[in-house]
């Protein structure tokens, strides 16, 4: 495959910071100057740009946070600067609670655009003008000629979890100081009456950006391991807590327990909604993406969101018709990130190609297998209707396996040009 390297704030400060960037927001002056080095000389040597997060729901290892989200954004500022007078480079940001005017006024001062992912840009029927909010702060900020987009899934964000390692609540004030519990150690907490009252008064005032809000008819029983508890299979929280007359985080605690944390649960947190979401994929300032290519194992799989894109969005709904769908999924994001000779069938440029049949393309449900290290399991999904997949001209998979080449054929991109947006000129609504 083809890679363009973003160049890492986490990765930069705890290069010159050590253990101590995850533990002290403020860099010293002589540390700054040296994480700004790095940018510059990334960016010298051919990255697409600088990346960073301040998501509540980062963290590493024992929960420690990851190091850019708890940096000062002077921090930020200034390394943006270091970028340099490289009339390329994109600035790609997990946003937590920074604003769209905070991107706006980095996009203006070091004339970059800028591409925030957030949960709060996601449709939350809870809040159904929220993300579309942030969207149009997003165009109004580039009719002014910023330029500021919000990368935007076509899928559920969902997660298969269980109160062993519970992640879509972990940027919940109750779950600070335990992420790194064993499951020993979190039984005890969970039976706690202060963790579930901190728990309950961070489920009552949610900071913005957190992954779980409060709905507990999105979180579904999938798999009881205990025979008097198998019906409640397929069975949301809400539902149980309400013919059980009970707290819903009572329930989910309790059950837990009873199962000795081995309960599976599935979140569908957000992107619920058809209306509401093909509204924000139909947006100029949104780009189809943030899938996580399989990285979250036991969690979740957003691999192949293009072919789920193509299926529902395209052949399903129609909110699309195929060629729109094509663009938004090729020349549209290869513009804006900068991409030279890709994302279009031209001569003279890189054949980067999917054979698929439109009547069939697609992407089956999440499975899980184990081919980990020590027996780990990990969430696949298998293309649908997928006959080719060529990378500068060279066939690696032929719908049904992937094909071994000693070299290549794809590479490291280096080459970029300035970012710019053709939504506004070849994607209309369908009506």
């Amino acid at each position: 495959i083809n890679v363009a390297v973003l160049a890492g704030h986490s990765v930069i400060r705890t290069a010159v910071m050590g253990e101590d960037a995850s533990l002290r927001e403020q860099a010293t002056v002589q540390e700054l100057e040296r994480m700004g080095t790095m940018v510059a000389e990334a960016m010298a040597s051919g990255a697409i740009g600088f990346a960073s997060s301040y998501s509540l729901n980062h963290s590493g290892y024992n929960g420690v946070p990851m190091p850019s989200t708890i940096s000062g954004w002077s921090e930020f500022d200034f390394l943006i600067k270091a970028m340099g007078d490289h009339s390329h480079g994109i600035v790609q940001l997990a946003s937590g609670p920074r604003s769209v005017e905070d991107l706006e006024a980095i996009s203006a001062k070091y004339n970059r655009a800028m591409f925030l992912s957030t949960g709060m840009a996601m449709f939350n029927e809870q809040e159904p003008d929220r993300a579309i909010g942030i969207f149009n702060a997003c165009a109004a900020a580039n009719t002014k000629g910023r330029q500021v987009y919000v990368q935007i899934p076509c899928q559920p964000l969902s997660f298969d979890f269980t109160m062993a390692n519970a992640y879509p609540f972990y940027s919940h004030d109750g779950f600070a100081q335990v992420k790194a519990y064993s499951p020993e150690q979190l039984k005890k907490v969970f039976r706690e009456n202060e963790f579930r009252d901190r728990f309950r008064d961070s489920l009552a005032n949610p900071q913005p950006g957190m992954i779980f809000q409060g709905n507990w008819e999105r979180v579904t029983i999938a798999v009881p391991t205990l025979n008097k508890n198998l019906p409640l299979a397929n069975q949301s929280i809400e539902e149980v807590a309400r013919a059980q007359n009970r707290d819903p985080l009572d329930v989910i605690l309790d059950l837990s327990l009873e199962e000795d944390l081995q309960t599976t649960f599935i979140g569908q947190f957000l992107n619920i909604g058809d209306a509401g979401v093909n509204e924000l994929l139909q947006h100029e300032s949104g780009v189809v993406a943030l899938s996580d290519a399989g990285a979250h194992l036991t969690f979740m799989c957003e691999a192949g969101f293009g072919l789920h894109f193509l299926a529902k969005w395209v052949r399903e709904r129609g909110d699309f018709t195929l060629t729109q769908g094509i663009q938004r999924l090729t020349s549209h994001p290869a513009d804006l990130y900068g991409l030279i000779d890709r994302g279009r069938i031209v001569p003279g440029a890189y054949a980067d190609l999917m054979l698929f049949d439109p009547d069939q393309v697609g992407v089956t449900p999440a499975e899980r297998i184990q081919d980990l290290p020590g027996g780990g399991s990990r969430t696949i999904r298998q293309p649908l209707g997928l006959h080719g997949v060529f990378v500068n001209g060279t066939l690696v998979f032929d719908g049904e396996n992937y094909l071994s080449h000693g070299t290549g054929p794809g590479m490291v991109l280096d080459r970029f040009r300035p970012s710019q947006n053709n939504c506004r000129v070849s994607v209309e609504k369908v009506t």
